[in-house]
């Protein structure tokens, strides 16, 4: 009986529900990237296997369109270390930024094959050249992988080879092009190849970002090819290399390739704006709201049930990060417009929270909040409106949230010339209409660590950057309020032994549902006796047998655990709507501006017709208010 579960689920996600989990649109041209597991079904290379599938995958990541390109670093978060910092996610890589450096890209690409369910794969530094590529391993043997400059050792026969293959092989060195070290040349890479000393990193990649939000009643996603306005990422280090300031200054302004010939794009953008109708003619609220107390839909909005003290809580949650309108590189302080809350209230208050609810900043209660320095660089918030006072006077009678993030347009479904068979699509990886709860760590900080776990760890020092916790650390997770967790994904930021003397390192991480005991193990360190890096980031996925209200993770580091990041994937009320999603493509076929929009009631194929070579502009996925004025 256990696959009838899943088609059911399925079977209902596929009616029209009020709330859209996850949705998305794929085009023929464009892997689905919500996660490696859908990436991995890619009708271009989902039954290949071996030679032909790294091949594959190496030329969509490298293609001008639809590959990454070469910028610097990316960075998220504030800890006091970079390299916990560094973004190494191949979803977040290739959905949000588009862009990195050989140092992120070496073990992105080691991230996509062993996500992709292909087996593992390994960093390689190569401290002669001050660059770092991948390897991937099938048929007993390692192939070089190198998005960062553009390379793979393939053979006449299509026979992909290792590293160490062309250090000793001449003939490997040939057919200088756009995917084989189109920037050096080839005698002199060589040689530098020959002598560089290697050094091989394992689990220096990361994992567990998916590409989920929820779309609600009034609510509208766009997502442009080109930036809007200068709106990235707005990243201190940034400013430091007068190289990089020059690029980033250059029009557009924000990131951009400084290898012009890798690819057509620079940055995108995407713009949610939620206008629920908080009157009792709509049904917007109980839709959208993430929590609520003695509120209720009155005739002017929203307004207390009892006289007292009420509150809703509305959560902003994005796959994309959050940026400002970034003024000056030299500063942030003149940042502005990352999300911006609109508000026409009366005995109203607001208050923020980062961390799903455990504490809260408030807020000025203006009709207009700019929350940018709280929320830009994040994925996502909560907001809580408090009401005080007495029915039908205490009221929110209009809000509106606007909040803009970065994508990488490479990523996007552009639109061809011809027919172009398009699919919409919601849910997770497993058919699962979920929402997700992050926690991540900051071990830096004890407030930012303390306040996820159970108890205080026993040898706990946020000053030992390479040894934070020593031993045991128990992290709770909660789903949000009426739901519960149906799957999740675990990642350990550990310190590891070294050499010969990695096989002593034994890190581990379990979990426990409901209570925090018989936790289930489902990683302990089997570190290669070759990994010459301190630091190594495990990663495990577990879709639990039942769905549970509480998530224990039980984290072990033996030498040490450094940081933590969880993705609970949960599953609520999803209730049955008869608001359709409409969806808008625009694009232009030489100076005339084009678009088409298309009603579905429920996931399925479209097609849209193209007369000549399309420029992409945006595309936008809207979910009606229900609002019956």
């Amino acid at each position: 009986m256990k696959p009838i579960l899943p088609l059911l689920v399925m079977l209902l996600a596929a009616t029209a529900a009020a709330r859209e989990y996850s949705p998305r649109i794929v085009s023929a041209e464009r892997a689905d990237a919500y996660s490696m597991k859908t990436f991995a079904r890619f009708p271009r290379w989902k039954d290949l296997r071996g030679d032909a599938l790294a091949w594959e995958v190496y030329r969509y990541l490298a293609d001008t369109r639809s590959g990454v390109f070469h910028m610097n670093e990316v960075l998220e978060g504030r800890d006091a270390l970079g390299e916990y910092r560094t973004v190494r996610d191949p979803v977040k890589i290739i959905n949000v930024y588009g862009y990195a450096y050989c140092a992120a890209l070496g073990p992105v690409m080691a991230g996509i094959w062993e996500d992709m369910g292909q087996g593992k794969a390994r960093t390689v530094t190569l401290p002669g050249w001050s660059h770092v590529v991948s390897e991937v391993f099938y048929d007993d043997a390692w192939h070089y992988m190198d998005l960062d400059v553009r390379a793979v050792f393939r053979r006449d026969d299509g026979r992909l080879a290792s590293l160490d293959e062309a250090r000793r092989d001449e003939s490997l060195w040939k057919n200088r092009g756009p995917l084989f070290f189109p920037n050096d040349p080839l005698d002199q890479t060589r040689r530098i190849y020959q002598k560089t000393r290697l050094d091989h990193y394992h689990g220096f990649n990361q994992s567990g970002h998916t590409m989920d939000y929820v779309l609600r009643q009034g609510e509208t996603f766009t997502r442009w090819w080109t930036p809007q306005g200068g709106r990235w990422h707005h990243a201190a280090e940034y400013n430091r290399q007068d190289w990089l300031r020059r690029l980033i200054e250059q029009a557009p302004r924000g990131p951009k390739p400084n290898h012009r010939h890798f690819t057509v794009h620079n940055y995108g953008n995407g713009r949610f704006i939620y206008r629920p109708d908080l009157t009792r003619r709509s049904t917007d609220f109980d839709d959208g709201v993430y929590d609520a107390r003695n509120v209720r839909p009155g005739a002017e909005g929203l307004t207390l049930t009892q006289p007292g003290e009420g509150f809703a809580v509305f959560e902003v949650r994005s796959p994309y990060v959050i940026v400002p309108l970034v003024g000056s590189l030299d500063t942030t302080d003149d940042d502005r417009e990352a999300s911006v809350v609109e508000i026409d209230a009366a005995g109203a208050s607001l208050a923020v929270s980062l961390d799903n609810g455990l504490t809260w900043q408030g807020l000025d209660a203006a009709a207009s909040v700019d929350l940018t320095r709280h929320v830009s660089g994040t994925y996502g918030y909560l907001l809580r409106i408090t009401l005080r006072g007495r029915p039908g006077e205490a009221v929110l009678r209009r809000l509106g949230i606007t909040t803009w993030v970065q994508a990488a347009p490479a990523a996007l479904p552009a639109l061809v010339k011809g027919t172009n068979r398009l699919e919409y699509r919601a849910g997770d990886h497993y058919a699962l209409s979920t929402r997700v709860v992050e926690v991540r760590s900051e071990a830096n900080r004890p407030e930012a660590l303390l306040k996820h776990l159970v108890e205080p760890p026993a040898d706990y020092d946020p000053n030992r950057k390479t040894a934070r916790i020593c031993g045991a650390a128990v992290v709770k997770v909660e789903p949000p309020p009426g739901a519960t967790i149906a799957w999740f994904s675990a990642q350990g930021s550990f310190a590891t032994h070294q050499r010969q003397a990695a096989r002593n390192t034994r890190n581990t991480i379990g979990y426990a549902v409901d209570e925090p005991r018989d936790f289930r193990e489902i990683y302990r360190a089997a570190v290669p006796t070759d990994t010459e890096h301190w630091h190594c980031n495990a990663h495990r996925e577990v879709k639990l047998d039942r769905p549970a209200r509480r998530l224990f993770v039980r984290y072990v580091g033996d030498p040490a655990l450094n940081n933590f990041h969880i993705y609970a994937h949960c599953l609520d009320d999803a209730r049955r709507s008869a608001r359709p999603v409409t969806v808008t493509h625009a694009w232009r076929e030489g100076q005339v501006r084009r678009s088409k929009t298309v009603t579905l009631d429920r996931p399925g194929p479209y097609e849209i017709a193209v007369g000549s070579e399309p420029v992409n502009e945006s595309i936008e996925l809207t979910l009606p208010s229900d609002g019956r004025n």
